[in-house]
């Protein structure tokens, strides 16, 4: 029935001499429905009337993302910037699919730094960018992002969580532990949070700390191997072999 209607709408449009408008909204409704391959027909009639759309272009790149189709979704993505090259979201949605999708870090630096040339407080392209030079092994540059993070949102947890790696990578333990510590304020329960704050510890020879940590996740998660040697390894050297 739904691909009844649809094939009626494609019809009708087509006897228009210029339907950009039908074929764009069409899309946007059909995108809405999740109808992801009707959607991507509909935009590309809607480009093919006018091609220096930037909507249509946008739009199509979602839908291909929708679809796992993400290096055609880039090139919609990068078309449209082409057309407005100021624009905010096709920037963004191309750095996030090379960072997320394609772990192409060079090319996503590339996009969420001309997205902070548009947008300079942007949160989300921040802390991405931050991510990225992270992957790329260039912890200063990183860290420095996730701390500008913060001064954006000072309450976000995976912020801090990133910095906390950042510091632990440059062997700032303790400015690493504050950071875990303000990750576990906001969500105090956190297996990764607990894990790093339990594993500096242990790195430090403050093994009853250690054992808090472990114990707190051991209460909380089902735990692999290598973690419960962790926990009996620093009952061991405290003298402590008890089995808890």
């Amino acid at each position: 029935m739904v691909a009844s209607k649809v094939s009626e709408v494609y019809r009708v449009l087509e006897c228009r001499p210029d339907s950009y408008q039908g074929w764009y909204y069409q899309g946007n409704q059909l995108r809405n429905r999740h109808l992801w391959e009707d959607a991507l027909y509909s935009y590309d009639k809607a480009i093919e009337y006018h091609p220096n759309d930037y909507f249509a272009w946008y739009y199509r790149g979602k839908v291909l993302e929708e679809l796992g189709k993400y290096s055609e979704a880039i090139f919609s993505y990068k078309t449209a910037c082409e057309i407005e090259s100021s624009n905010y979201w096709s920037w963004y949605d191309e750095g996030y699919l090379w960072q997320e999708k394609l772990n192409n870090h060079r090319e996503a630096i590339h996009c969420f730094t001309i997205v902070l040339k548009n947008k300079s407080k942007d949160y989300w392209a921040t802390y991405r960018l931050g991510k990225s030079y992270y992957y790329q092994q260039k912890y200063l540059k990183a860290l420095d992002l996730f701390q500008q993070a913060l001064k954006i949102r000072n309450d976000d947890y995976w912020s801090y969580y990133w910095q906390g790696e950042c510091q632990q990578k440059i062997k700032q333990w303790e400015n690493a532990k504050k950071s875990y510590q303000q990750a576990l304020i906001i969500k105090n329960e956190d297996y990764w949070a607990l894990l790093q704050m339990a594993m500096i510890c242990q790195k430090q020879c403050l093994y009853l700390e250690a054992i808090k940590y472990y114990k707190i996740l051991k209460n909380l998660y089902e735990l692999d191997e290598k973690i419960i040697n962790n926990l009996l390894t620093c009952k061991k050297i405290i003298g402590k072999n008890i089995v808890s």
